[in-house]
């Protein structure tokens, strides 16, 4: 259920809050964290649908606080910024879908080249080949992003945005070491997200309430 935060969030800013708020760079992370973890949800057992079910409704309400953001920049004669993120989306894009159609082929090969610990990691159920281990992986990007704008102003930090960021990372700590294969990176992705999202949260607590 807290993995329904992120969506909610999503939701209520489009519906409450100006599009000024919307950091581009937290929605495009967000997208993709969200495609793969609506993967990552029916594979993993217990199979999750509440949570891929989650992860499906955030990709599209991240797809329309993109487009709102990318929208309200062309008001406002911000193109260039515009092209710019365009240009970022198909690169990640195109990069992805390489990996996807290449991913098994140089899986095979350095599974059956027998390199020894090469080889073992390739093969692990949790490697680099597989969403247990991409999932996790996109997570840390919304961590990045979230530390790389710890100065942000806090009249453009989202509330509800923080709120959920900051509860994913608690619960999800924790649920990390009960599903199968048990996922370490998640665990530990999960307690950077809470640390930095608490950070930005903290701020705009103080900032809108305290001060």
């Amino acid at each position: 259920m807290a993995g329904w935060g992120m969506s909610g969030a999503a939701i209520y800013d489009a519906l409450e809050s100006s599009p000024e708020l919307i950091s581009l760079n937290m929605t495009g992370v967000l997208l993709v964290y969200s495609s793969l973890f609506a993967r990552w949800a029916f594979v993993v057992k217990p199979q999750n649908l509440l949570l891929a079910g989650c992860h499906i409704t955030n990709v599209g309400a991240q797809m329309n606080q993109l487009r709102r953001a990318v929208e309200y920049k062309k008001e406002n004669g911000k193109d260039d910024e515009v092209d710019d993120i365009m240009k970022k989306a198909g690169a990640t894009a195109a990069a992805g879908a390489a990996c996807v159609l290449g991913g098994p082929m140089v899986q095979s090969a350095l599974v059956n080249a027998n390199l020894g610990f090469v080889s073992s990691i390739a093969a692990a159920e949790a490697g680099p080949f597989t969403v247990h281990f991409w999932a996790p992986m996109s997570k840390w990007m919304i961590s990045g992003a979230s530390f790389m704008e710890l100065d942000r102003p806090t009249e453009k930090i989202s509330l509800a945005q923080y709120t959920a960021l900051t509860m994913t990372g608690f619960f999800f700590s924790r649920y990390a070491l009960l599903v199968a294969p048990i996922n370490y990176t998640l665990c530990s992705v999960n307690i950077a997200l809470f640390g930095s999202s608490a950070w930005h949260l903290g701020r705009k607590i103080k900032a809108d309430f305290l001060s």
